[in-house]
């Protein structure tokens, strides 16, 4: 899923200062180098030189309307049908390509205007032409609040109090926002704000029949809370519910009738549980040269519930490109056989455990506390990692200047973590063996699952060596696994007790307001354990408010400190991203922006050409 952070200064710089600072010396040999791999054995298929791409994924994608879909996976397939106002220029990290516009916008002194103009040779899918009326359509898609699957993309858009055509020119838009948002530019116009086509998603025209006025009643009359139910249910609006109830219906989140942007692919099939299959937009007008070519005819998402089976998919020539690959697996595959190359590069990453608040057994910082000292972090990635992550107390990605440095790592330390149950009196008072409590007038016993998304045997193994750990100390912690689109439902719906989960922050600087902000604990929002802090609530706001870096560095690393001391989450180490690929392409390049690479901009060695499409 999609987070926040600056980057500063190329990525070979920062590649350079990670490795120097965290990577072992032996390994950054590994790191630096690619290895290829030569020949291949009889069981594997001969290297094709078909024209398309097949990639790996662990589930299929939850849905591919970028507005109603909130998974990593879904954004590897979508960030290849439908752009932006702006994009970021991978060698700078930047957001600094027009894409949709024609330039950068023109910003007022005050930060509560901006006025877009418009490209004019833009076409969607169906060759029906891109205009303003498009991105005001999507402004409001994405605002209206009776929508609950886009409560997490919705964030970056509710400073925006309306776009409107300037002197009716439909290609000239004026965004004008009711509160400034230092990161407009970045999370807003160049990454949250996808466009999509008025006459495919509001055929009706039911946006229209609401207002800026409309969704200003519900969303900035509440400030910096969502409005509540009784709120909602007293509006009077019903083309809002009704175009909210419309655009969330599972046939716009997956069907290629209505999956049709202006980037340059298409959806052409979505076979649940196989593989989803683009073709080239024949509409695509590439403005910006290689760095966002569509080379390849064909982009295949083939999905394999199981990292052993996509290793071995890998091996055999059966799918091209393992965007992650877990270190297990990506340390055995072979360097001299096969033709394979794999790589490893930070990416913003950092793994956490979360405790769902709402429970008596985790309501109590005391208690996170207790949990942090029970994660052997060193032991699971010396074994399980294989020591490519480096360990965190923060959210906020290392290379930052906003990052808070200061906090000690906690260390594996059972007797601590048994003092501090004791002092809360969380004591085996039955003599059953587990731990317990008397809260709210009832005995409870320290008994919850740890749950994580099936198929990822990593975090799987982690929590076993946690729940056994645990055991010992008189809590008694069992694992439990969900499959993707399920395990996504119960985070969204704050149902889970405990999970360990992972963020990818954006390359643009922190805005912990998604995540931990209390309001986000509400309509399905990302905070999902239902963290709840009022400095921390009041810092979020004013970061969100202030233009000054050298502030809100400040600001931002009181609030890490408070997340710290609450143990808002348990926040456990950056992982590396693990890759690796079929000895095929030409033109490969990996870089700090999710997913870390554009298979898209690969070329296809030998590739025979025109529209050939991927077969198994």
């Amino acid at each position: 899923m999609n987070v926040r952070a600056p980057f500063c200064g190329s990525y070979a710089t920062f590649l350079a200062l990670f490795m120097r600072q965290y990577i072992p010396s032996i390994f950054c040999l590994s790191f630096l180098s690619c290895v290829l791999f030569a020949g291949c054995s009889g069981s594997e298929r001969p290297i094709s030189t078909d024209n398309r791409v097949i990639e790996w994924e662990l589930s299929d994608a939850d849905a591919l309307n970028p507005y109603n879909a909130t998974s990593a996976n879904a954004l590897d397939v979508y960030e290849q049908i439908f752009q932006r106002l702006l994009t970021i220029d991978v060698h700078t990290m930047q957001y600094t390509v027009p894409i949709l516009a024609t330039s950068m916008p023109v910003e007022s002194p005050d930060h509560l205007q901006y006025d877009f103009t418009l490209r004019k040779d833009i076409k969607w899918a169906d060759g029906t032409p891109f205009t303003g009326a498009d991105v005001i359509f999507s402004l409001k898609a994405l605002k209206n609040p009776f929508n609950t699957m886009s409560a997490q993309n919705r964030i970056v858009v509710d400073a925006i109090h309306s776009a409107e055509l300037i002197d009716g020119d439909p290609y000239r838009v004026r965004f004008t926002l009711w509160k400034p948002y230092f990161l407009v530019m970045q999370a807003t116009f160049g990454d949250g704000l996808y466009i999509l086509p008025k006459h495919i998603f509001d055929p009706t025209g039911l946006t229209d029949k609401y207002s800026w006025n409309d969704l200003a009643a519900l969303i900035e009359a509440s400030g910096d809370q969502p409005a509540d139910s009784a709120t909602l249910a007293a509006h009077k609006n019903p083309a809002m519910i009704e175009f909210a109830t419309w655009f969330t219906d599972a046939a716009r989140n997956r069907d290629p009738k209505y999956i049709q942007g202006t980037g340059p692919y298409k959806l052409e099939s979505w076979v649940t549980g196989q593989y989803t299959r683009l073709v080239r937009n024949p509409y695509y007008v590439n403005h910006w040269g290689p760095d966002f070519a569509a080379n390849p005819d064909t982009m295949l998402y083939k999905t394999i519930n199981d990292f052993n089976a996509a290793a071995t998919a890998l091996k055999s020539h059966d799918v091209d490109l393992i965007g992650f690959i877990q270190p297990q697996y990506w340390v055995d595959i072979d360097t001299n056989h096969s033709g394979l190359k794999r790589t490893a590069f930070p990416l913003g990453q950092f793994s956490y455990i979360g405790f769902n608040e709402k429970s008596p057994i985790f309501r109590d910082p005391g208690v996170r506390w207790a949990m942090a000292y029970m994660v052997d972090r060193k032991t699971i990635i010396d074994k399980l990692l294989f020591g490519m992550a480096r360990l965190t107390e923060s959210p906020v990605w290392s290379a930052h200047p906003e990052y808070n440095g200061d906090l000690p790592i906690i260390p594996y330390d059972p007797a601590r973590a048994a003092h501090i149950l004791d002092s809360l009196d969380w004591k085996d008072h039955d003599g059953d063996g587990i731990r317990d409590k008397v809260i709210d007038g009832k005995r409870i016993p320290f008994r919850f699952t740890f749950t994580v998304n099936a198929g990822n045997e990593t975090r799987k193994k982690e929590l076993l060596i946690i729940a056994e750990a645990l055991r010992k100390i008189g809590i008694d912690a069992s694992v439990n696994t969900l499959e993707w689109s399920v395990y996504l439902e119960r985070l969204r719906d704050h149902l889970l007790e405990a999970h360990l989960g992972g963020w990818i922050n954006n390359p643009f600087e922190s805005d912990e307001y998604q995540l931990y902000h209390s309001s986000q604990a509400k309509n399905r929002g990302s905070n999902y354990d239902n963290y709840h802090n009022p400095r921390a609530d009041s810092l979020m706001v004013a970061i969100r408010l202030e233009f000054d870096p050298q502030k809100r560095i400040v600001m931002e690393k009181e609030l890490q400190k408070i997340f710290y001391d609450d143990q808002t989450s348990l926040f456990l180490w950056e992982p590396l991203n693990t890759a690796a690929w079929l000895d095929r392409f030409d033109n490969v390049s990996w870089n700090g922006y999710r997913p870390g690479y554009d298979a898209a901009t690969w070329k296809i060695r030998g590739a025979n050409g025109g529209g050939m499409k991927a077969t198994f």
